[in-house]
């Protein structure tokens, strides 16, 4: 299991749009669904830093994951250049393998 973490800062008054895109039912989740091997979308909102979020992206490998970004590329660069707008920041915290 490929697990990707990703930390955001969101610009205030953004929130609620960045929950949809962002939720488990969301643009990403619903993008990311067009491959067989991925596994769901975790939201996280930080309890001590307003604006805060995190998301836990799951895959069933490395494998799933260049795949997706092989037959969707276009599709990924265009969803992420909408939602940048909605934040401050986003930083990449963890591509972990969680396999054995």
């Amino acid at each position: 299991m490929l697990v990707r973490v990703w930390r955001y800062e969101v610009l205030p008054g953004r929130e609620a749009e960045f929950e949809r895109a962002y939720g488990s039912a969301g643009d990403w989740a619903r993008l990311f669904a067009r491959s067989p091997g991925f596994r769901g979308t975790r939201l996280y909102r930080d309890v001590e830093a307003p604006g805060a979020y995190l998301t836990v992206d799951l895959f069933d490998g490395q494998e799933a994951w260049t795949g997706f970004l092989e037959a969707h590329r276009g599709a990924y660069e265009d969803l992420d250049r909408r939602c940048s707008l909605l934040t401050a920041s986003e930083n990449e915290v963890a591509a972990v393998d969680v396999s054995g």
